[in-house]
């Protein structure tokens, strides 16, 4: 099929990116690792899955507090960039990610959408987890930038491709790369997936 579903691009995050990042990280003295949530960490959060309609799409903390455990040394403040794959009503795969060192959190849309309340929500999780692992608030949270999709942002131009997309924004930020490819380029970008997912590691 064309659409690619969320194993594929969960497992392209959470093996293929992440283990190339390890490795980036190993030849790069003090750069910090990249963690890869995958797509139901900010559904988990957002708890799209409530059977209650008045607490569904509500930010909720507690969802995903002990998310973290399973991030490099189990701290997101030591972390280079936090990508979230975003799953939008079943429909469309977005991304957001969080720039720790910079203090900022972007949104990627390949129909260049933002989604403010992900982005607001996220930034509530930075500071919950804070105040949770480090027993204060967070200093400066007001500097934090919340940044929409740039305009500049490689589009689809069609129906099916959001997922390669989505992919594609965690592939090229996670090596600071800039988004140096279009809807032309599709069918290269699918084969990098599935190359890097039979190495079971993201080509370069």
């Amino acid at each position: 099929g064309r659409w690619i579903n969320d194993e594929i691009i969960n497992y392209f995050l959470k093996n293929c990116l992440a283990k190339r990042d390890e490795l980036l990280c190993s030849t790069q003295p003090g750069r910090k690792r990249s963690h890869f949530f995958n797509s139901y960490f900010v559904q988990t959060m957002f708890d799209d899955k409530n059977s209650h309609p008045a607490k569904r799409g509500r930010y909720n903390y507690n969802n995903v507090k002990r998310w973290s455990k399973k991030v490099p040394g189990k701290d997101i403040f030591n972390l280079r960039y936090i990508v979230c794959p975003i799953n939008l009503d079943n429909m469309h795969w977005t991304s957001a990610v969080i720039y720790m060192e910079d203090k900022k959190i972007c949104y990627y849309d390949s129909l260049g959408g933002t989604e403010w309340t992900k982005l607001e929500g996220l930034l509530e999780y930075v500071k919950d987890e804070h105040k949770a692992k480090k027993g204060k608030e967070l200093e400066g949270w007001e500097e934090w930038e919340l940044l929409g999709c740039p305009e500049d942002v490689p589009r689809q131009l069609n129906g099916y491709d959001c997922g390669v997309f989505t992919c594609m924004f965690a592939d090229f930020i996670s090596k600071d790369c800039p988004l140096a490819f279009k809807q032309q380029h599709v069918n290269q970008c699918r084969e990098r997936i599935a190359l890097s997912i039979m190495k079971n590691c993201a080509v370069d």
